[in-house]
């Protein structure tokens, strides 16, 4: 007779655990610091005016090439840690034993397409800032603008992001719930701010272009308000699960 032996597989260390969650919530604040940092650094904020013509967008990369280049590099380091602190928002929320499991699917999904997104928007400007004395103005602005179009045309899967952790906090019916309230209208206020980025394909000027109030201030102003809450309520509810 064959006997199998079963080998008892170590526990998790909860210290080793709770370490690694602060780090991946710890991510926000730095993202945020890395990609609006960058975005000044590389002089792209505040954004230049849609309506501006080929010859002066190719003259803004091609006098500024280390600059720009530079706050890229740092832009594109900011954007692999919005998977990192997506991953500790999930792993809060899974928590919620009266949650639909489909919510944190599409978070996972969610904050993953808008990191691409985000990714590619950095890839774009960096392209144009790569030759613009080697390829035609009008390439140089084209790239440019894809740049944009990515940075601020991709509401919709945000959207998707804000509403899943939204809802799941909702659903929150225990007794100690893992986030407050109120914090699931704060994600579902910041989703319906994001939405106006998406009619910036209508205009080159004014509050709904891709350098206006309503289409890239307020939209990127509240994500960065609602990571910098988000991030303080993960904190929290990684030390009250610790306790």
């Amino acid at each position: 007779m064959v006997h199998t032996q079963l080998i008892a597989q170590p526990a998790a260390d909860p210290v080793v655990s709770r370490g690694q969650q602060l780090a991946c919530a710890w991510c926000g604040p730095l993202l945020i610091l890395l990609i609006g940092g960058g975005l000044m650094v590389a002089g792209l904020w505040p954004p230049p005016e849609p309506s501006a013509g080929a010859e002066q967008i190719r003259a803004f990369y091609a006098e500024n090439p280390v600059r720009v280049r530079g706050g890229l590099a740092l832009m594109m380091a900011g954007m692999g840690l919005i998977l990192l602190w997506g991953a500790s928002i999930t792993a809060q929320t899974s928590r919620i034993k009266t949650s639909s499991t489909a919510l944190t699917f599409v978070q996972v999904a969610a904050f993953g397409v808008a990191t691409i997104i985000g990714v590619a928007s950095v890839i774009s400007w960096g392209v144009a800032s790569f030759r613009p004395d080697a390829v035609s103005a009008e390439l140089t602005r084209a790239f440019s603008d894809l740049g944009w179009f990515f940075f601020v045309f991709d509401w919709s899967p945000l959207f998707a992001w804000y509403l899943a952790v939204g809802f799941a906090i909702f659903a929150d019916r225990g007794g100690a719930p893992v986030f407050p309230r109120w914090a699931g209208y704060l994600s579902v206020w910041v989703a319906l701010l994001s939405v106006p980025g998406g009619l910036m394909v209508f205009f080159k000027d004014g509050p709904l272009a891709f350098n206006g109030i309503f289409a890239i201030w307020i939209p990127l102003g509240v994500f960065f308000v609602w990571i910098i809450a988000m991030t303080a309520l993960v904190i929290r509810a990684i030390d009250r699960a610790a306790d």
